[in-house]
């Protein structure tokens, strides 16, 4: 059995209820003014004249919970499990007795299905964190049925990927400039992710697809230390990416009220984002620290204060450069979060939280110095105004003349862009009746935007484009939870009010009404349904970039392909219409089932439209698109005593008018009139996840996925018209597994587990791939720079003889042609082994 003391987590709303009635075990008459204690922790409450109590504001954890009154025997019910946004109804009984008895124990028993959840839930508990075969955060959704994931970016249910909020602790952690999040935690740090695809509550706005938090380790009562080390130095050369993780960790409890959590990892690798085989100029250092402190004086008032910080810098690749990989693109991202929270439950039927916190984020790319640059040093980046804008060269393993990819010259561009966010948050729980639960809230948000972005160009002044904003928001919310017999239901309603700090432009304001409700068909079958107006802000680049230097100067002229776009502070919310229903429930002991169909219109979507101005054209962000989501999710979950698991199967259709806002600034491709299919649209999609115990208290993990290929447009003309969205790539499939075992020596456990990639080593096609260098162009090429501009290269100079003959050109020039179709960034990996190892005490 285990006892959760009352160290409770930060945030006080992500937490769970207990509440029930008490009554006289021989004539069922309620028992008023009863004791209900959770054991252990601070929390209790008395019942009211109708036997019923409320307990807010309880930690996920499993309980013990103490029922008693005099003249009855004391009853314990033993295996209370709570959790996140979840009720556990209890109905008592007590025996009279005239002499002081021992107490009785007896054992909670889960219901199949919770009433709660009027919406879907996906839950990563923390027994499952370990063996997963991913080791941040961020990843660890990539296994939900709700979620595509094309290249590095996930889809929650067809949405972009800028649709979803990522939280720490209920805290918003998403850099509002970029749509990324801004702090990268190990999954070491986590206690749970709590997954929402769709259907959550008011208090969540600033998403439109989904929600990410992740619930961090609260600090325990024993002094704890753990360390953990991966690696697959094991591979050969040929599938040894250079991947090794670190992570370690302590509780400090320095009293029964006063503990402390910390946590350092670290990350590096040869290659972040893996293809056929190893490439030059991807590699990558991370590294992230977390820490908090906890002080509890009393059951009714606690203090959290808490901190991350986490720096990612990584190079690189890009066919265009594959030449001059060192002139190229890095990037290098700094983030560190405080907060501080301020949980009061006056009686157990009332909870207020108040949290403030900052977020920091700091973004820089350009040309960075050679280095070299241990663990902890950050990179530093070349002087942006000794950029030389990339021209047409001999400079390649080829010797020939090249446009692309580029022989000479440096990444013409250069960012530095900061996001300041203060944030002042006030929610309130409150069990106004047996029947209603009343949540309430606002938020005020304070940011403080920068932005430099430098473009170099080949025959005129360079472009500097330099801002800093002050926009604000703040939202209310309040949602009233029906919880009636066999009904429970959810209504809600949120507004949200967005600044954009320029003057003449409008703020822009949505009021987002919630429905949800949820009803028991049997004692085991669950039916669900909801209905929700979502609304996200644009992000800041869209709304302020080059706004301020209207008219754009020549270098846009003279450089069309490289528009860059206008940013519109005029732009309006993104919003979205969802719609799920649901069934879930047990089909025979040990065998659940889910099902879940969901209907979402997306509109003002953020695009592109092309401006003609005086005195030079410009494209500039607009709400122009839209686009419309369905699809059907089925899930099975069973468990016995040899092999436990699920198997998610989703139907999906995602169409639209653009997969992202930069979809259409070539002007040779027109804008579709009718939708197509999106690029991260995936028709069938196979999860599978189980767990198989081995003898000597081994572990077997494997995780399978199957899915269609995503749709993609052909390289050349060809795909600029008609074939946008129709033609796929392969299906793709991989199997995880991982190897696990524990060994406890003294006070010391050895934790061993061996974790195979890619199991079966299948490479499927990830991305269209074709010569950069068209067929005519190579032979006009070819003619105008050999017959026409005499020069020699030794590269190019076959036979050494001093002499560059026509027919050694030519034979440089197809060899050059070849070598520009980059075959091998096109494929996904080969298997990859890592093996790891803690110890913990």
């Amino acid at each position: 059995m285990i006892h959760v003391m009352m160290a409770v987590i930060l945030f006080g709303s992500v937490t769970g209820k207990i509440q029930g009635r008490i009554v006289d075990g021989k004539t069922d008459e309620p028992i008023a003014y009863a004791n209900v204690t959770v054991l252990d922790t601070e929390l209790g409450a008395a019942t009211d004249d109708a036997g019923y109590f409320f307990i807010l504001n309880v930690p996920p954890g499993e309980y013990t919970v103490e029922v008693s009154f005099i003249g009855y025997q004391t009853k314990n019910i033993a295996n209370v499990i709570v959790e996140y946004d979840k009720t556990v109804r209890l109905e008592v009984s007590l025996m009279p007795s005239a002499i002081e008895l021992s107490p009785v124990t007896v054992t909670s028993e889960r219901p199949a299905v919770s009433k709660d959840m009027v919406g879907t839930t996906y839950l990563i508990r923390k027994t499952e964190l370990p063996y997963l075969p991913v080791d941040y955060t961020i990843e660890l959704v990539a296994f939900q049925a709700a979620v595509a994931r094309t290249d590095t970016a996930l889809h929650v249910r067809g949405g972009r990927a800028t649709e979803v909020q990522y939280m720490i602790d209920n805290v918003p952690i998403i850099d509002p400039q970029t749509g990324d999040a801004a702090i990268t935690i190990s999954k070491g740090v986590v206690d749970e992710v709590i997954f929402l695809p769709g259907g959550f509550d008011a208090e969540y706005g600033r998403a439109m697809s989904g929600i990410i938090n992740m619930i961090t380790a609260y600090p325990a009562g024993d002094l704890k230390m753990k360390g953990y080390g991966k690696t697959e130095k094991i591979m050969p050369e040929y599938y040894d990416f250079g991947y090794q993780n670190v992570q370690s960790s302590i509780h400090l409890p320095v009293t029964r009220k006063f503990k402390g959590f910390f946590s350092f990892d670290a990350m590096v690798t040869d290659d972040w984002d893996p293809r056929l085989y190893l490439i030059s100029h991807k590699q990558r250092q991370d590294y992230s620290i977390y820490g908090k402190w906890l002080y509890a004086p009393s059951g009714k008032i606690k203090f959290g204060i808490s901190g991350a910080k986490s720096r990612s810098q990584f190079d690189r690749y890009e066919t265009l450069w594959k030449f001059r990989l060192n002139h190229y693109r890095s990037d290098l991202m700094n983030g560190d979060l405080q907060a501080f929270n301020i949980n009061f439950l006056p009686d157990s039927r009332r909870f207020f939280d108040l949290t403030l916190s900052r977020l920091y984020t700091a973004t820089t790319y350009g040309v960075r110095n050679p280095g070299p640059y241990d663990l902890l040093d950050d990179y530093t980046f070349r002087d942006y105004q000794t950029y030389e804008y990339p021209w047409i060269g001999i400079m390649n393993p080829f010797g020939v003349y090249l446009r692309k990819p580029y022989s000479e010259g440096d990444y013409p561009r250069y960012q530095d862009k900061s996001s300041e966010i203060y944030r002042a948050t006030l929610r309130a729980n409150m069990q106004i009746h047996k029947n209603h639960e009343l949540r309430t809230g606002g938020e005020y948000v304070y940011h403080d935007i920068y932005n430099l972005t430098y473009f170099t160009s080949d025959s005129i002044d360079p472009v500097l484009d330099e801002y800093q904003y002050n926009p604000t928001e703040y939202s209310i919310y309040v949602q009233d939870n029906l919880d009636y017999e066999g009904i429970y239901l959810k209504l809600g309603c949120r507004y949200d009010y967005f600044s954009n700090d320029i003057v003449g432009a409008e703020a822009n304001t949505a009021i987002s009404p919630r429905l949800g409700v949820s009803f028991l068909v049997t004692d085991k079958f669950l039916f669900r349904a909801n209905i929700g107006r979502y609304a996200q802000p644009p992000l800041f680049n869209q709304m302020y970039d080059y706004y301020n230097i209207l008219p754009l100067p020549l270098y846009v002229l003279s450089r069309p392909d490289e528009w860059p776009v206008v940013g519109n502070p005029n732009l309006q919310l993104e919003q979205t219409t969802s719609y799920e229903i649901g069934l879930q429930g047990e089909i025979r002991e040990n065998l659940s089932a889910t099902v879940n169909a969901f209907y979402k219109d997306v509109s003002n979507l953020i695009g592109t439209r092309h401006v003609e101005a005086l005195p030079y054209d410009y494209d500039q962000y607009v709400n122009i698109d839209y686009a419309n989501i369905k699809g059907i999710e089925t899930i099975l979950e069973f468990v016995n005593s040899i092999f436990s698991g699920k198997i998610s199967y989703t139907l999906s259709w995602t169409q639209g008018t653009s997969s992202y806002a930069g979809e259409y600034l070539d002007p040779d491709i027109p804008r579709p009139t009718t939708e197509y299919y999106l690029d991260f649209d995936q028709r069938n999609r196979i999860f599978i996840q189980g767990l198989i115990h081995l003898p000597f208290e081994s572990q077997f993990y494997v995780f399978g996925y199957f899915g269609d290929g995503f749709p993609y447009v052909p390289p050349g003309p060809e795909g600029k018209y008609e074939e946008r969205g129709v033609l796929r790539l392969p299906s793709q499939k991989q199997i995880d597994c991982v190897l696990a075992k524990s060994i406890n020596i003294a006070n010391l456990t050895f934790s061993l587990s061996f974790e195979v990639l890619n199991l079966l080593d299948e490479r499927y096609l990830v991305a269209p791939h074709a010569p950069l260098i068209e067929e005519q162009q190579r032979w006009d090429f070819h003619d105008y720079y050999t017959f026409k501009h005499r020069y020699y290269s030794p590269a190019a100079d076959a036979n050494h003889d001093g002499l560059l003959t026509p027919s050694e050109a030519y034979d440089a020039y197809t060899a050059a042609y070849h070598a520009t179709d980059d075959w091998v960034n096109a494929y996904s990996p080969p298997r990859r082994a890592r093996i790891a190892l803690q110890v913990s005490f």
